[in-house]
């Protein structure tokens, strides 16, 4: 039941509507960067000496894997500055050697892809939350191109009209932000409305049926005696004793829960039998069906069980008492035998399941 739970804020991620964690997201961002090493390529080939574009494409590439990746709605604040300086830097990098003799500078395979590639990872930044960033990495890496014109001795103004061909997905980036996000909202608060119902509507279906279940129980156990109570006739001296057995018994299920999982209750019920006192304590806070706060340790509950049903099944007089600590404290459970003449054996067991004894 702890997996129904009201969404928390880092569940509810845009990426889930979108389809950015299924495999077709990750076969799109691979054919998108196919093609942007395959220009990459080209490039290489007509001219070796452009290394600093293999810089641009690696940035490219970790800019798309970071956009499918990196979690959290809006994108977390550092991912988002890097993202916003990828774009400028990966297009100094692609224009470092552009333009060289023999290489028209207004040829858009050498020239645009750098601009072209970056601004589709500016496009998902908007619909991942974060709006003002991706228009301030644009500004910047139009501004590189209009640099890199007026050092060749061009016109800037050229420069800024060929990258102004990736305004028009950036705008559609950001008005699909803008309707896409408030739908999200809504999306996810009807889900954490969901899940939450459906989390109380299990918790009472779990406590209706741990509640039935101890119902069977205590009719089973108690019903027959109850009904020889209720008859009016004397009870003979065993039947006072088995009264006695089961009020124990019935005590240990309500304070020592614990104790029926570690399977303590027979030993517990034929010490009794032999005239032992038998207490049990539960301070852990753990379940028995291991959902409480601080589960107990595995090798402490079998050091338990062992060493106590061990002393259980010894004793013929005196008094047990078995207690498991609280989570935090220096030892995880002690077992005590305290015989009528005085004397006493105390046991000890550490949060590794290793067992003390002292007299």
């Amino acid at each position: 039941m702890s997996a129904l739970r009201p969404s928390s804020a880092t569940d509810q991620d845009v990426r889930d509507l979108l389809g950015m964690r299924q495999p077709g997201a990750w076969l799109v961002a691979a054919a998108f960067l196919a093609a942007t090493w395959s220009t990459i390529g080209y490039i290489l080939i007509r001219d070796p000496a452009e290394w600093p574009t293999i810089l641009a494409g690696v940035i490219l590439t970790a800019a798309v894997v970071a956009i499918l990746q990196v979690p959290g709605d809006p994108l977390p604040r550092g991912t988002t500055i890097a993202l916003a300086a990828a774009g400028p830097v990966a297009c100094a990098c692609a224009l470092w050697a552009t333009a060289g003799p023999g290489v028209p500078w207004t040829s858009s395979l050498m020239v645009m892809w750098a601009h072209s590639g970056i601004t589709a990872v500016y496009c998902f930044m908007c619909v991942r939350g974060r709006l003002v960033a991706p228009w301030l990495g644009f500004l910047a890496a139009s501004a590189v191109y209009a640099f890199w014109a007026e050092s060749l001795g061009q016109s800037p103004v050229e420069a800024l009209r060929m990258v102004a061909i990736n305004l028009a997905p950036l705008i559609m980036g950001t008005l699909f932000s803008l309707t896409l996000r408030p739908t999200a909202r809504a999306v996810f608060a009807l889900r954490s409305q969901t899940i939450t119902q459906v989390a109380r509507l299990s918790a009472d279906t779990a406590a209706d049926e741990e509640r039935a279940h101890q119902v069977a129980f205590l009719d089973s156990l108690a019903r027959p005696m109850l009904e020889r109570i209720a008859s009016g006739a004397p009870l003979t001296d065993d039947e006072r004793i088995q009264c006695a057995l089961l009020e124990a018994h019935l005590r240990d299920r309500l304070r020592a829960p614990l104790m029926t999982a570690l399977d303590l209750e027979e030993p517990a019920y034929r010490a009794r039998a032999h005239g032992v006192e038998v207490v049990f304590i539960d301070d852990s806070g753990a379940r028995p069906d291991g959902e409480g706060t601080d589960p107990i340790d595995s090798r402490v509950a079998s050091a338990v069980r062992d060493l106590a049903g061990s002393v259980l099944a010894a004793a013929r007089t005196g008094q047990v008492f078995v207690r498991v600590a609280p989570p935090h404290g220096s030892i995880a459970a002690s077992v005590l035998h305290r015989r009528p003449d005085g004397s006493s054996v105390r046991s000890e067991i550490d949060k590794t399941g290793g067992i003390r004894s002292y007299n």
